[in-house]
């Protein structure tokens, strides 16, 4: 990946919104995504996300700083970034009052499909996204799961050389949202598309994402690959044990595990004790000699997901 031609270059970008108070939604970010890189935005609400991608976009001017596009500055020509970029917003797209083949076929002719080829695509996407028995349904008369794939479907049509998806699985159903990230890791792999991917659903996305950026405050509090940040944070593993019921740790037991790492005590039953490596063996044995097999009801260890990296960079200094 580091040998490909970058795809997305950002420089020193500021977005400030002035009004009665000055906000700060995006805070001299500098960063580059690779052609044909799946790149994570991760953050809570309010970090400067949408932000950042209406930028990308030339849906916002920049307060100051420049991005460049496949070779497009974007600041300049806003208008020549729409012709190679696909975009899922949160919220629905226009053309809400045709049937969902109609909207796609429209949407790849307007990106300068031929007719036989924008056809064929919607057949294929609407194929691949199991939602024909909805191809004749008008788009505003659809269930929420049923309107985002179609949305999705919308943002690949005309084959993108960019597409910008923010949060794809909001609303899916667990086979539905495994159809779309298996979809985004084929258009990755088969076809070369770069993908920015904005989502909350990071144990979902970490599949897929080949690197990250976390924001916080309109700054990136992290960035790299997912093993980048795990190791960054220190690679704790998780140690989950749920006791049987009417069993609970007494003041004792809680205060050993602390000791061994930190103990989240916050669903009555169900406990995590994230560890170092080196303190996994002290805990399991504790575990299976002093909290005692008898009580157990279920236990397992497991590596640091990219969710829990996530939310300690996200409350991390509040």
């Amino acid at each position: 990946m580091l040998n490909q031609p970058v795809s997305i270059r950002v420089e020193h970008l500021t977005r400030t919104y002035t009004g009665k108070t000055s906000l700060v939604a995006n805070d001299d970010l500098t960063f580059e995504v690779r052609r044909g890189e799946i790149f994570g935005l991760l953050g809570p609400n309010g970090a400067g996300k949408t932000t950042l991608v209406h930028q990308l976009l030339g849906l916002t001017q920049p307060t100051s700083g420049s991005i460049w596009l496949e070779g497009i500055d974007v600041v300049k020509q806003p208008q020549q970034v729409k012709r190679i970029t696909g975009f899922l917003p949160q919220t629905g797209l226009p053309m809400r009052y045709v049937e969902v083949e109609r909207a796609l076929h429209y949407t790849g002719r307007l990106r300068g499909q031929s007719e036989a080829d924008a056809k064929s695509q919607s057949r294929q996407l609407i194929d691949e996204l199991d939602i024909g028995d909805y191809a004749k349904r008008y788009v505003h008369k659809l269930s929420g799961g049923i309107l985002r794939l179609t949305n999705f479907a919308m943002a690949l049509m005309g084959s993108p050389q960019v597409v910008i998806l923010d949060e794809p699985t909001n609303e899916l159903d667990p086979q539905k949202r495994r159809i779309v990230w298996d979809m985004i890791g084929r258009l990755n792999t088969e076809q070369g598309v770069t993908c920015v991917l904005v989502t909350h659903n990071v144990l979902e996305a970490e599949r897929v994402i080949q690197r990250v950026a976390v924001m916080k405050q309109g700054k990136f509090v992290a960035f790299g690959t997912p093993g980048e940040l795990k190791l960054f944070s220190g690679g704790n593993v998780r140690l989950e044990f749920r006791l049987k019921a009417g069993e609970s740790l007494d003041k004792l037991e809680a205060e050993r595990l602390t000791a061994l790492g930190t103990l989240d005590t916050s669903k009555p039953g169900d406990y995590t004790v994230y560890l170092a490596a080196h303190q996994v063996a002290p805990a399991t044995e504790m575990l299976m000699t002093q909290i005692g097999m008898v009580r157990l009801d279920d236990f397992r260890l497991s590596p640091p997901s990219l969710e829990d990296i996530y939310l300690q960079f996200e409350t991390a200094n509040g």
